[in-house]
């Protein structure tokens, strides 16, 4: 199973395996003895009872955080065997068919889209080749239990294909909200974070800029709050146009933050030299007057110690050295 991001309102595919399963279980477990008890079905009363104890050992897993995607694999295709079996075996009126209807959403919630989709339409021909080998020979009867039978699995699996679509879209809203900053549409500090740690699994040599704007209460206080919103959109415009690397963020307030990877102090001092010099040359306009910025930088070099934290700290220190020193400088 793919790994896919969630909103905090949306079930995860952990989670509704854990659920499922448990379910599963428990209705197996009931179809089991009522097939050997009562209907003497001995076969598919053994495929129900695997399918409980399957069922219950990925219960049992999630319970205690030791879910792993083949579980989710192999407990849908032994429910899925068990369906088309019974179907295969059980008289149609005893309604084994009605079951074959929950599969797409099943398999939706736990495969996403793309898998869900394919699933589902493998599945809906398998039971129409079985409902129909298995309905009344008169000749009439065959086609219109397999044409209401499909009809009715097709509106399930529109409707769970076109929730999917949907959750999908709110799920990458969601995660974009949370992961950018809604001014200057870069990266918040939160994706600083979660990209800190991908990248510090992937990289040796790390630099972090923290960039900070010069004396910028005083363009708020003189031109106002609206002004100042359009020179931090500007700055960070002109941040991505210098730099040309993905991994820009705002901190916050008028903060700054680049990674730059694999490549040498000396390299990291000239860019961020490249960077102060753009922005001190740069003209920000307020209704025809100029606004000429400046920018303190500072300068850390990852170490094999370095948590986020002390990464981050070790660079806002350099900055503290370089707005003491008189700003508009970069220290490292």
């Amino acid at each position: 199973m793919s790994t896919r991001r969630y909103p905090y309102s949306s079930v995860s595919p952990e989670e509704f395996h854990k659920w499922l399963s448990a379910l599963i279980c428990v209705l197996n477990s009931v179809y089991f003895l009522l097939n050997m008890a009562i209907l003497q079905k001995l076969g598919i009363g053994g495929v129900q009872l695997t399918v409980a104890v399957f069922g219950g050992y990925c219960f049992y897993k999630s319970s205690n955080g030791l879910y792993r995607p083949w579980h989710s694999y192999t407990l849908l295709v032994l429910l899925t065997l068990n369906i088309l079996l019974s179907i295969a075996i059980m008289e149609l009126v005893a309604g084994a068919t009605y079951w074959g209807l929950a599969l797409p959403f099943w398999y939706y919630s736990l495969f996403g889209l793309r898998k869900g989709f394919v699933f589902s339409a493998v599945i809906v021909l398998l039971c129409a080749v079985v409902i129909f080998l298995r309905t009344d020979t008169n000749i009439f009867m065959p086609y219109r239990t397999v044409f209401n039978f499909t009809l009715v699995y097709c509106s399930i699996w529109l409707v769970c294909h076109v929730y999917e679509v949907q959750r999908q879209k709110t799920s990458a809203f969601l995660h974009s909200l949370a992961l950018q900053d809604d001014l200057t549409n870069l990266k918040n500090r939160h994706a600083l974070k979660a990209d800190f740690r991908a990248i510090h699994k992937n990289f040796q040599s790390i630099h972090m800029l923290i960039i900070d704007i010069d004396h910028f209460k005083h363009i708020n206080d003189k031109y106002g709050h609206d002004i100042g919103d359009t020179v931090l959109t500007k700055v960070a415009d002109l941040l991505m146009q210098s730099t040309q690397v993905k991994e820009i963020y705002r901190l916050g307030g008028e903060e700054f933050v680049i990674l730059l990877k694999d490549i040498s102090d000396e390299e990291a001092q000239e860019r961020a030299e490249k960077i102060r010099k753009t922005i001190e040359l740069g003209i920000f306009f307020s209704h025809n007057e100029p606004i000429k910025l400046t920018v303190s930088i500072g300068i850390s070099s990852l170490r094999p110690e370095h948590e986020f934290t002390d990464f981050l700290r070790s660079a806002d220190e350099k900055l503290y050295q370089a707005k003491h020193e008189g700003r508009n400088r970069v220290c490292s």
